[in-house]
């Protein structure tokens, strides 16, 4: 198991232990209609990020932000796995460090499916992005430097949506 090895940082989502504080980041911000909440689940345990996703005056999106209460280890981690069940939608894994402007982050795109997965992203995968446009000469990502991690849906497709989070991990393995 991943969680076992020392190459690996594993934060558990619903562990208030690992994250200080969890907020919603929705389109609202910018006059948006969408909508969510989460709720902690105890069977099996895991953090569930559900709403839904409306278009209306020009709005298209529904993240939810956690920041870490310690940095990661000085490993050189190279690779995510987010331990997930979804809804087949593609989602948007988003790191923020202290070392880029605010309201820019890295991006990587998951696409889900329906049944309990771990998705697996390599560091390769992340993008500098702001607004959905993608912003160069950002420093180089380290995963040591992960100050808040963000699940974002903003496919352009209206409805309900809902994933449960259950872990990340941060390790050096390029499959499991």
């Amino acid at each position: 198991m991943v969680a076992q090895l020392p190459s690996t940082a594993r934060l558990y989502f619903y562990d208030p232990s690992h994250f200080s504080q969890v907020r919603l980041i929705h389109d609202t911000v910018m006059g948006g209609r969408s909508n969510g909440d989460i709720k902690l689940q105890e069977t099996p345990p895991g953090l569930v990020f559900r709403g839904n996703l409306s278009l209306l005056n020009n709005g298209g999106f529904a993240s939810i932000e956690l920041a870490l209460t310690k940095r990661l280890s000085h490993k050189k981690f190279n690779s995510i796995y987010l331990h997930a069940l979804a809804d087949g939608k593609r989602y948007q894994l988003r790191l923020k460090t202290p070392f880029i402007p605010n309201g820019v982050a890295y991006v990587a795109s998951i696409e889900t499916t329906t049944s309990t997965q771990r998705y697996y992203v390599p560091i390769s995968a992340f993008t500098g992005q702001f607004r959905g446009r993608r912003v160069a000469n950002l420093p180089a990502l380290n995963f040591a430097d992960v100050s808040h991690i963000s699940v974002m849906l903003a496919d352009k497709q209206e409805g309900d949506f809902a994933i449960t989070l259950y872990d990340i991990d941060f390790t050096e393995l390029n499959s499991i």
